[in-house]
């Protein structure tokens, strides 16, 4: 794969979105990010204009998905893309569910940005690579979409949900030479994590998530999930009787609210 001069990431103002940002940020390369935080994404900006690159700003809520349209198409119409991160994600501190799981408010919000930002944003620039038969789509689902963690169940279904569209995305446009890669991250140190009960377990800096991700999509791999014991685990798990895991996981869970 040849390297991509034109990327256009969400969620670009910290976390994954920031450090994805500065390991593309080189000269020649027009990085178009998008946040909600503007003073956040202004100092991403200029970090990525220092090592080189060109950058462009929108301040952008994925939910709002003729917002996310515009943008794209915007986007592409001043350079065409070549690849595009489906990022945006809210997690952390709300995502996590009370005793009586999350309030319906909570749980709507979870989905439109996790699942409904996610499929704006990769059905966008699909709708533009798709007719010249070239592109990449990126999306940022999470291991927590494989297992249903009990302690963020909708954040989990949200992140499935990510799972199963991107396998579906990736058999649509592949007779295009439209290529799609989910990423599964584990836990990475950001802002959203780091008051999460148990988010230190086998946890990764953003940046080396960040040269990991850029590594499989310029691989093209379908999908990539890290840390590795944690693939392990979810290998293990769906091998696993389903009582036996789900005893594991609210053990687990009660360690970690334990104060």
């Amino acid at each position: 794969m040849t390297r991509p001069t034109h990327i256009a990431i969400t969620g670009g103002s910290s976390g994954i979105g920031a450090a994805l940002a500065e390991v593309h940020a080189a000269p020649g390369v027009l990085l178009s990010l998008a946040a909600r935080n503007p003073d956040r994404l202004d100092v991403v900006a200029a970090r990525c204009r220092a090592l080189g690159a060109e950058v462009a700003t929108t301040l952008l809520d994925v939910t709002d998905t003729a917002a996310v349209a515009a943008w794209i198409e915007a986007a592409d119409d001043l350079r065409p893309l070549d690849l595009v991160y489906a990022n945006a994600g809210l997690g952390g501190r709300p995502a996590l569910a009370g005793a009586s799981g999350e309030t319906l408010a909570d749980a709507r919000a979870i989905v439109d940005t996790n699942l409904g930002g996610v499929v704006a944003t990769a059905g966008a620039a699909i709708a533009r690579f798709v007719p010249r038969r070239a592109g990449h789509v990126v999306l940022i689902g999470s291991i927590a979409g494989r297992l249903g963690l009990p302690q963020s169940p909708v954040y989990s279904a949200s992140k499935a949900g990510v799972a199963v569209y991107a396998d579906g995305l990736r058999r649509l446009v592949a007779p295009a030479g439209v290529a799609v890669t989910l990423i599964e991250p584990g836990f990475v140190r950001t802002p959203m994590s780091q008051d999460v009960p148990g988010s230190d377990v086998m946890i990764w800096s953003a940046e080396r998530a960040a040269t990991r991700i850029r590594a499989a999509v310029a691989a093209r791999r379908a999908v990539y999930r890290f840390p590795l014991a944690f693939d392990l685990v979810l290998h293990l798990a769906r091998h696993l009787p389903r009582p036996l895991v789900d005893a594991v996981l609210v053990a687990a869970q009660r360690r970690m609210n334990r104060p």
